[in-house]
């Protein structure tokens, strides 16, 4: 009985001997998921943190559906520059002109007068006044709302000033067909110019404009 004991004691001995010598003896392996320094346990090793591709590397630009729509891509200048107005041949004060089909336009007097000053930004003095008609033949009414008149005067079509008086009247907004409405126009002309004037006539946007020209 006493040799049992001793050879059982003495297997049991060896094992816990054994044990020590390999401490992998015995042991399963973890389940448990472990932490990673770069992508998720099961991750597609191909693809980065970014989501990047093969086909498609971090550094690339996103396909946009927009891309040229870059406002520098745009033509310089594009805005469109207004056509320019056409322009008929100057004529003589007394002479007659016809900017549009059945309109005839005419400056029958020119005379020197002293200018008024009447409201903010007027100045009195030296000043040349213009009687202008215009006579419809036309057929229909002729809106003159969009008649504009201007003056210049010396070698460098210096722009004149306008004035109310003395005598100013503006046109009607409207004349019948086979009649003629009469402006009287006032402008500030030094004396010294007062022999090389234009009068420019400006009926509307889609008719030429008229000079008259003289002293």
């Amino acid at each position: 009985m006493i040799v049992l004991v001793l050879a059982v004691a003495a297997v049991v001995a060896v094992i816990a001997l054994r044990s020590d010598a390999d401490p992998t003896a015995g042991n399963t392996p973890s389940t448990s998921p472990t932490a990673s320094s770069g992508t998720d346990a099961g991750s597609d090793p191909e693809v980065s943190e970014s989501g990047a591709g093969d086909d498609e590397q971090p550094g690339d630009a996103p396909s946009d559906d927009l891309a040229g729509d870059d406002p520098t891509d745009a033509e310089p200048g594009g805005a469109a520059e207004p056509a320019a107005r056409e322009t008929l041949d100057p004529v003589p004060f007394g002479d007659e002109v016809t900017p549009q089909r059945g309109v005839t336009v005419a400056v029958p007097k020119v005379e020197e007068v002293t200018g008024e000053a009447n409201t903010p930004g007027e100045v009195g003095g030296p000043a040349l006044r213009f009687t202008v008609d215009v006579t419809n033949g036309t057929g229909k009414t002729l809106d003159l709302r969009t008649v504009v008149v201007n003056a210049y005067y010396g070698p460098d079509r210096t722009p004149a000033s306008p004035l109310l008086k003395p005598g100013g009247k503006a046109f009607e907004s409207e004349v019948g067909d086979g009649d003629t409405a009469r402006g009287v126009f006032v402008f500030n002309v030094p004396a010294e110019f007062q022999d090389k004037v234009e009068l420019e006539i400006d009926p509307r946007i889609d008719a030429p404009i008229a000079i008259f020209t003289g002293a």
